[in-house]
């Protein structure tokens, strides 16, 4: 102590000043810094984190894999960013149901600010105001959509289009064009009141661009874990951007002549409900709610519905038609179903699905198995939380391992076996949804379109089986390993063989 204030007294009276207040500032961090019980995780590397270990091995499985060591609830990093990872149902719905508002919240990242105009988008947004009113805005838009018959038209044409195109198709053919064409013809319609042919240059144009962003996006940017690579962004960043921009300006033309066309009495689509919010609020002079219904915001908020609905409704039906031509029982069984439902032709009323239990046990199976989306989308903690004993900070990261919740051998019998009949009860109607079946997600985000894409999937896989058997070609084995990277999981180039039914 002695030698300490010796050493002092030699200093001049504005360096004592400093170091007397570097001494406080240290030991006033140290007293008042709040402490927190993080959950255990693997050793991180400095600025890396733990992102070598996901090479070569997708996030959700790695996730997977830790959570035999640290538990179900874990800490890592990726790069400089810390997050937690919920890998059981227990936690997922104690995060997402029991305190969703303290998990609602969208982190905001380096690509997603760029790819959501600086967060107005629902999908990638944050949990604020402005957030709601547009959840609200785009929830009334599809309600009203799906009030009358119009959904049930478009699914109907949709279906059609590809049925003709592949009773002329004899040789074996990968289904993923024509999965393709049903859900952006049925989104078109929703958004846009506008379909295509699958020969049409605009739809080769946009499937190229989604299928690109699907391959390009893997376990997302570089950018978003190191920062310094933001001032000279990589070659596959730069292509990102470039796809988001072609995308939006496709979506651009059409917005635009529904602006010149939109007529309140007569509503067309998706897009016109939100032009007539937004014209209402300018209307009225309402400066407040004017600002949250920029062009910019409706804008992000149309491509919400029209991205997200295409990629989850396509996936979803080619991992369906490869395990249907995997499991010729199933699919004879689904025949049988449909047959005693459907008409040879017409309209795909809603109202069949009631009336299809096993084919919508079939795709409750599918999803669980395919979990197209295996992290969903990551969340964010809107405040000081906890998730069982351990503290999760304001602002933190929160992956969902929805895989591991799908493929959890303590809440599923033969976890990797296809058994439809898991999702029925005694009776053969679709049996209460199991905790553990989570493909929508939960809670304040839960998905958005979820009220359209289960009676759309049902109805589409309907349609499809009422016209067709579906074969693996002679001497191919399935293969249901995925690819995609972490975010997706999509399966890999497969073809098989439509054969029309009498």
């Amino acid at each position: 102590m002695e030698t300490v204030l010796r050493y002092v007294s030699t200093l001049s009276v504005a360096s004592q000043t400093i170091l007397v207040a570097s001494v406080f500032g240290i030991t006033a961090y140290y007293l008042l810094h709040k402490r927190y019980r993080l959950p255990p995780g693997p050793t991180a590397l400095p600025l890396l984190g733990n992102v070598l270990s996901f090479r070569g091995t997708p996030l959700y499985q790695k996730l997977a894999e830790w959570s035999k060591t640290y538990g179900p609830v874990m800490t890592v990093y990726l790069g400089p960013i810390r997050c937690v990872a919920l890998n059981s149902t227990e936690v997922v719905l104690e995060a997402l149901v029991k305190k969703q508002a303290d998990f609602a919240g969208r982190p905001q990242t380096y690509s997603t600010k760029l790819l959501s105009d600086g967060g107005k988008s629902i999908a990638l947004g944050d949990y604020h105001a402005t957030w709601r009113l547009h959840r609200k805005l785009a929830t009334k838009a599809l309600r009203l959509y799906t009030s009358g018959n119009r959904l049930e038209l478009r699914m109907t044409e949709s279906l059609n289009k590809v049925v003709e195109v592949l009773k002329g198709i004899k040789e074996p053919v990968n289904p993923h064009l024509y999965n393709s064409l049903v859900a952006l013809n049925i989104l078109l319609g929703v958004c846009f009141d506008q379909t295509y042919a699958v020969d049409d240059p605009m739809f080769k144009k946009m499937l190229s661009t989604f299928d690109e962003f699907l391959t390009i996006f893997g376990n997302g940017p570089l950018e978003d874990i190191i920062p310094p690579l933001r001032l000279c962004p990589t070659k596959r960043m730069k292509r990102m951007i470039q796809l988001f921009d072609e995308i939006f300006n496709i979506l651009d033309t059409f917005i635009v002549e529904h602006r010149k066309t939109l007529s309140p009495e007569h509503i067309r689509d998706f897009t016109d409900s939100i032009l007539l919010a937004q014209k209402e609020a300018m209307e009225e002079l309402d400066e407040a709610t004017m600002s949250k219904i920029t062009d910019g915001h409706v804008k992000q908020t149309i491509a919400d519905i029209f991205g997200a609905g295409i990629d989850t409704t396509r996936l979803t039906l080619d991992w369906t038609i490869l395990y249907l031509a995997s499991y010729p029982e199933v699919q004879s069984k689904i025949h049988k179903e449909v047959d005693q439902v459907l008409p040879k032709d017409g309209t795909m009323m809603l109202s069949y699905r009631n009336q299809l239990p096993y084919t919508e046990a079939v795709l409750h199976e599918v999803m669980r198995l395919s979990s197209v989306v295996p992290l969903g989308l990551p969340h964010s903690t809107t405040c000081d939380t906890k998730i069982g004993d351990y503290d999760i900070p304001q602002g933190t990261m929160v992956l969902l391992n929805l895989w591991m919740m799908h493929h959890d051998p303590d809440k599923w019998t033969d976890v990797e076996d296809f058994k439809p009949e898991r999702f029925l009860d005694e009776t053969g109607a679709i049996a209460p949804k199991p905790d553990s079946w989570l493909p929508f997600s939960a809670g304040r985000r839960v998905c958005l379109g979820e009220s359209v894409a289960k009676p759309e999937l049902v109805l589409l896989l309907a349609g499809y089986m009422r016209q067709f058997k579906i074969s693996l070609p002679d001497g191919v084995k399935p293969d249901f390993e995925a690819t995609g990277g972490g975010f997706f999981r999509t399966p890999k180039p497969f073809e098989v063989v439509f054969v029309e039914r009498d």
